[in-house]
């Protein structure tokens, strides 16, 4: 059972790579922290954040907000990526939307649940997550969050809105249908203006004997 939560801790983290570590909170003394990242899969927007002590991600919708968004926060240590249960943590939002609010704890190990406040379409804020687990405690910077619909992903050059299909792809497939085309009427043209051959005459056609004069 532990080897299936570290394992799914290890997907859910492998968004962003490890960096040296940051500077843990209450006179430790650690390397420098990873960067803050940022990503939308369509659906949802994901923000993530690692000191030496945890790493966090946190993952809300990718929509226009009608009412509360509904965000979780995954909370793991550091060095073994193990599931963070039971602890106290706490979402703070500056910005286009402010926000200071306890995320509670759910049946999920390291998983828990805060309810985000609307925000205006395109509004984005800047967000920290302090872990406080027993003795440790530490504050995670996860960037910046954006707010609203996930843009739609640009087509690949040379392809067609919507689709896969390179237009060189078209152009050439175009150019070899012309050929065939060209080709078969060619064959049939030629095959139109072929004189039929010549009847051939057999000895019991009475028309193929010669006539005797009387």
């Amino acid at each position: 059972m532990m080897h299936r939560k570290h394992l799914a801790w290890a997907v859910a983290l492998a968004m962003y790579a490890s960096a040296p570590r940051a500077s843990a909170h209450g006179g430790e003394d650690h390397a420098a922290p990873a960067a803050p990242s940022a990503a939308s899969t369509g659906t949802e927007h994901v923000v993530s954040g690692e000191t030496a002590v945890f790493s966090v991600v946190v993952k809300y919708p990718a929509r226009k907000a009608e009412g509360p968004l509904p965000a979780r926060v995954y909370v793991a240590r550091a060095d073994s990526s193990a599931p963070v249960e039971g602890a106290r943590v706490r979402l703070e939002l500056k910005g286009g939307l402010t926000l200071a609010a306890d995320a509670m704890k759910t049946a999920a190990a390291g998983v828990y649940e805060v309810a985000l406040p609307a925000a205006p379409e395109g509004a984005t804020a800047n967000g920290v997550v302090s872990v406080e687990a027993g003795d440790a405690f530490d504050l995670v910077l996860v960037g910046d969050l954006r707010f609203g619909a996930a843009p739609p992903a640009a087509a690949p050059a040379g392809t067609t809105p919507g689709r896969e299909v390179p237009l060189g792809g078209l152009a050439a497939a175009a150019g070899v249908l012309a050929v065939l085309s060209g080709g078969l009427g060619y064959a049939l043209g030629r095959r139109s203006r072929r004189k039929p051959p010549a009847p051939t005459r057999r000895p019991e056609d009475g028309s193929a004997l010669p006539q005797v004069a009387s």
